[in-house]
């Protein structure tokens, strides 16, 4: 049964006054049941092509502006459709995406598709300026916000070594100099953006040992959210940083420093960008250092014997344990003198330890 198309899309809904309840490790947005972990969004808008967004929202403009009643219900659906997949509006903005591949013509037919037309043409006009400033709002993000990681991250190793300290985020844009550009959405580059506009309050979520006390704040920008989630994500640890390999930004989460993403490696069928950096990086270990060199020679003798049946899988098991330990000490003894004979004699003693079988 058709329905009247202004009952089904009612252009006066407030969208863009999206709740979002902020816990101690994630958030939830409006009635989504699952929850988020900090930076999500922001790694999705980062990542985002904004062109097909553009296409849909630029051909409704061209509807509402040449009066098209005949394509203006496709039009608008098919903006609907796309609009409703944004990041952090696909989470709670249904009207279309449950309908999945359905037509305008599947919404309303005969008069009421006429009125639904007439709806869309001369009240639709304010509409594509929302989607527009949407738009609009996500490259800046993406510009702004990429300027910004970028230099945090930049000549950084983000592949710590075994008891390598890791900095925390906040000693990390204090060495960078970052501090005087946190203060507002636009991450310092202009006054008139900052700070965002927001209003909070708290209240208790769940029940018993679930319970938790969480911020619940009004958003009336994608680009203040983003800015909030962000700043919330840089405190408890998550961070999105982009990929060493195929160039995508990915979120790292508390404790965790890749370099590469576990997204498919472009030109590698089967393998991660993740996979591939672990094998690079290790290469370029072994390549470059004394005592990798050493110890995976050995490892590879005496792996050899295994498949000899010379040596059992236990024994080696034992051996390769043992050996792990000799290979830290010597690299920490190795790494820690500048001296060309002390290091020849550090690495001649950790030959002769793992070869003494």
């Amino acid at each position: 049964m058709a329905i009247l198309g202004k009952d089904l899309l009612d252009l006066h809904r407030p969208r863009t006054n999206t709740r979002v309840e902020f816990g101690a490790s994630c958030y939830w947005v409006e009635s989504a049941p699952n929850p988020q972990p900090y930076g999500a969004i922001l790694t999705e808008v980062l990542n985002l092509g904004t062109e097909p967004f553009q296409h849909l929202l630029d051909k409704l403009t061209l509807v509402i502006q040449q009066r098209d009643f005949g394509t203006a219900p496709h039009a608008y659906t098919e903006m609907q459709k796309g609009f409703g997949s944004l990041p952090l509006y696909r989470l709670y903005w249904e009207d279309f995406r449950a309908c999945g591949d359905m037509e305008a013509e599947d919404f309303a037919v005969g008069g009421v598709q006429e009125a639904f037309a007439e709806f869309v043409v001369d009240r639709g006009g304010s509409l594509p300026s929302f989607m527009q400033q949407q738009l609009d709002d996500i490259r800046f993000i993406q510009k702004r916000y990429s300027w910004f990681l970028d230099t945090l991250s930049a000549g950084r190793v983000f592949e710590k070594k075994k008891g390598q300290r890791k900095e925390p985020l906040a000693e990390q844009l204090d060495e960078r100099g970052l501090g005087a550009f946190i203060s507002g959405v636009s991450l310092g580059e202009s006054p008139e953006t900052d700070p965002p506009q927001v209003r909070s309050q708290y209240r208790l979520r769940g029940q018993g040992r679930e319970a938790e006390i969480v911020e619940r704040m009004y958003f009336v920008r994608l680009l203040d959210f983003v800015y909030v989630e962000f700043m919330k994500g840089i405190q408890k640890g998550f961070v999105p940083k982009r990929c060493a390999n195929c160039g995508r930004w990915f979120l790292q989460t508390p404790g965790a420093t890749y370099s590469y993403c576990d997204g498919p490696a472009p030109g590698q069928e089967g393998k991660t960008c993740r996979e591939i950096g672990a094998t690079a990086s290790f290469q370029d270990k072994v390549r470059n250092n004394e005592i990798w060199k050493i110890h995976q020679r050995a490892y590879k003798k005496y792996f050899a014997r295994t498949r000899k049946g010379t040596m059992s899988r236990t024994e080696f098991d034992l051996w390769a344990r043992e050996a792990e330990q000799l290979r830290d000490q010597a690299l920490a003894a190795y790494e820690g003198t500048a001296a060309g004979k002390t290091k020849a004699e550090i690495a001649d003693r950790l030959k002769q330890k793992l070869n003494q079988n």
